[in-house]
């Protein structure tokens, strides 16, 4: 590894594994160190500080000591965990179509009922009922096969993987404090067609910070990396110079 590389985690969201870096990667692996964590198959996390205590566990086997951290969706609220628990290996952070806000009721409600669904009918019915919402129509349109290809692409995670990862979302709680406390500027990834975070509350997040750098992808839904690739390189690439 070469040590006068600035060194980027990049933490994929639920329901897809690490491949969805494979543009951005191809992009910024030229000027950073990229680490690629793959959270996907883990049955045996119940809660994001579970899943936090296993980034790090990685991590630190792989002697990773200092680093940015962004997570995309889950991978955001799991990045807020670690920020929390292990604050001082982070060299910057940033959330890309996530929250820090806790999950309301009614978005509890829809969890449990998705947890039902992957007991019940498994992988691919999940995905086959969740994967279009993850995608802005302007990507839809050009990107006719897009959501298909999504859904083989990841139709062998484990149900029980993502009823965990289900689980852990559904419980985790508001972190807003934690991006209050962070000591240096964080980044935030908003697409303004997402469907699953409204657009709003992620701009409202940017408040917390001492300083944050929020980005808005104008086509793109809650798939930044795929949807809009080159322009999330770009924001990306102009975050590490500012940490």
């Amino acid at each position: 590894m070469n040590l006068h590389r600035k060194t980027l985690v990049l933490l994929h969201g639920h329901g897809m594994d690490d491949r969805i870096w494979d543009s951005v990667d191809a992009t910024l692996n030229e000027y950073f160190t990229i680490v690629r964590p793959n959270i996907s198959l883990f049955t045996f996390c119940q809660s994001v500080e579970e899943y936090a205590d296993e980034l790090h566990r990685y991590l630190t086997n792989a002697t990773i000591q200092k680093f940015t951290l962004l997570g995309h969706s889950m991978g955001g609220y799991i990045a807020l965990a670690f920020a929390e628990k292990y604050p001082d290996m982070l060299q910057g952070f940033g959330l890309i179509h996530s929250t820090a806000f806790a999950d309301n009721e009614t978005k509890k409600h829809q969890r449990n009922q998705t947890i039902e669904m992957l007991r019940q009918h498994g992988t691919q019915t999940f995905l086959k009922n969740t994967a279009a919402n993850l995608f802005g129509d302007r990507y839809k349109e050009l990107n006719p096969n897009g959501v298909k290809m999504h859904v083989e692409k990841y139709g062998n995670i484990p149900a029980e993987a993502l009823s965990a990862g289900m689980t852990a979302m559904r419980n985790r709680p508001d972190r807003t404090a934690v991006l209050s406390s962070m000591p240096y500027p964080v980044l935030m990834i908003i697409g303004m067609m997402d469907n699953l975070i409204p657009f709003e509350s992620c701009i409202s997040l940017s408040e917390y910070p001492k300083q944050s750098y929020p980005f808005i992808l104008a086509e793109a839904g809650h798939m930044g990396m795929i949807e809009r690739p080159d322009a999330m390189s770009r924001m990306i690439n102009w975050y590490m110079g500012k940490v």
